[in-house]
């Protein structure tokens, strides 16, 4: 499964977007965000995610936690 993360220009246009993504049975919406706030911090950690999976491929060298605790 693969995750897209949208931003509208207009907020306006957000109900039509979300019939139209009804629409399709290969999509679901699995939720909405609104509040600055939070879509900053889901793109961290979408962005933290992506990271780690690179770490994981060997494509990005992560700090280990351990490390990063002893060391700051």
């Amino acid at each position: 499964m693969e995750q897209i993360v949208l931003q509208l220009k207009d907020a306006k246009k957000r109900r039509l977007l979300l019939d139209l993504l009804a629409e399709l049975d290969f999509v679901r919406v699995a939720s909405v965000i609104r509040d600055g706030r939070k879509v900053t911090f889901a793109n961290d950690l979408m962005e933290a995610l992506m990271e780690a999976k690179a770490d994981e491929r060997g494509e990005k060298q992560l700090q280990r936690a351990r490390d990063f605790l002893k060391h700051g």
